[in-house]
């Protein structure tokens, strides 16, 4: 196979495409010195990424298991009550997917292009100084992002932007960064932490965290993973207008999206206090693999245990769906392909659906909808109309 090591980073990128995942399977069977190689590249490509750990011998049978899988196509169907189950394994997801009815009820280039344009570009990152300096920065680009005296305000780091230190002001000075629809990136603050932030997100941070203030305060809306440097003297807090996350370090997931019923705390390592932002008597403690759910139209907090690879799947580009309607899964899919879909399928809206799916194309994914439940759509530019 040529230029084999490409293929690898492309298939741990999510941007491998099918043939190529053939043509990668087919290679490793030749030689157990491959599988080796295989292993290696995927213990450096997370190594290379704080926070995030897998083990090279489950990540290898996971892509071995997902191509034998998408090499066969088993359609069954079982009624059982008021309930029609599918079992599917068609091109495009990675495990069968389940349909339930209604009644059974988220690596990256940088720099900035040039500044202030009279349209906002839909498709780079947008980047506010505390002077009101806008920069829109497109992925491919290298250069570091300086402010109107010339201070270094963003460095670029391989893949990653680390923000720098202001040292020329006792003033706590905030910047905020907006990532567009179809887009990942990750950044390191001031102290350390690191924050990987899913498409159509924004967070403000001050480009420096003073020792004289209180807590380390950063404001999110949209969805991050925050890998939170520890600091017990001055507490880390996310604010999301609705709920406060506090944290003194770990590593933890918030989902909250303007458009989203609900904000979601999920706690992978360490432990966090969440609070409504409006009423410090309505607050919860979460220990590790557990989540925090604030309902915004009846201001309820509860918590369950969840299984965080759901709610983190976004960083590796993929889609875990678990008994999510497929409105929900719409929401999903147009933040992560940059799309906008309107459903006039009432049937397939009021489906429930729990699969995995490789980031592939839209038209991919929509077509193991389709093989499902039957439907019919058209795309034009990037709005996507399903038919009745």
């Amino acid at each position: 196979m040529s230029n084999y090591l490409t293929i690898i980073k492309k298939y741990l990128e999510g941007e491998i495409s099918p043939e190529e995942k053939v043509e990668l399977k087919q290679w490793l069977a030749k030689d157990i010195k491959n599988e080796i190689v295989f292993k290696e590249e995927i213990r450096r490509w997370y190594a290379a990424k704080p926070g995030l750990e897998v083990e090279p011998n489950i990540a290898y049978k996971r892509f071995i298991n997902a191509i034998d899988k998408k090499e066969t196509k088993v359609i069954l169907l079982k009624p059982w009550l008021k309930t029609v189950t599918y079992a599917a394994v068609v091109t495009g997801i990675l495990f069968g997917i389940y349909l339930f009815t209604k009644n059974d009820q988220s690596l990256f280039r940088t720099t900035p292009a040039v500044v202030e344009v009279n349209s906002e570009p839909s498709d780079k990152i947008k980047i506010v100084q505390a002077d009101g300096t806008v920069t829109y920065m497109d992925f491919k680009d290298t250069k570091d992002i300086v402010d109107p005296q010339g201070n270094l305000v963003v460095k670029k780091e391989q893949n990653q932007l680390i923000v720098q230190a202001n040292t020329a002001t006792n003033k706590t000075e905030y910047l905020e960064i907006s990532i567009p629809k179809g887009k990942l990136f990750q950044l390191a603050l001031s102290d350390g932490t690191k924050v990987w932030l899913n498409a159509a997100s924004k967070l403000k941070f001050p480009q420096q965290f003073r020792t004289s203030e209180k807590n380390r305060t950063v404001y999110l809306e949209g969805e991050a993973f925050f890998d939170v440097t520890t600091n017990k003297k001055q507490p880390f807090i996310v604010k999301t207008g609705a709920i406060d996350v506090q944290v003194l370090g770990t590593q933890f997931n918030v989902s909250s999206y303007p458009e989203d019923a609900a904000v979601k705390t999920t706690l992978v390592e360490g432990s966090v206090a969440v609070n409504d932002a409006n009423n410090d008597n309505i607050k919860l403690e979460l220990t590790p693999n557990h989540q925090a759910i604030y309902t915004k139209s009846n201001k309820i907090l509860k918590q369950k245990q969840v299984n965080t690879a759901l709610f983190t799947s976004w960083m590796y580009r993929k889609i875990i769906l678990q008994n999510e309607s497929f409105t929900e899964v719409c929401k999903r899919i147009e933040r992560t392909y940059d799309v906008e879909i309107e459903s006039m399928n009432d049937k397939l809206n009021n489906t429930r659906f729990t699969g995995e799916f490789d980031i592939e194309n839209v038209s991919q994914i929509l077509n193991v909808f389709s093989e499902t439940i039957e439907f019919t759509y058209t795309i034009k530019d990037k709005k996507i109309r399903i038919n009745p």
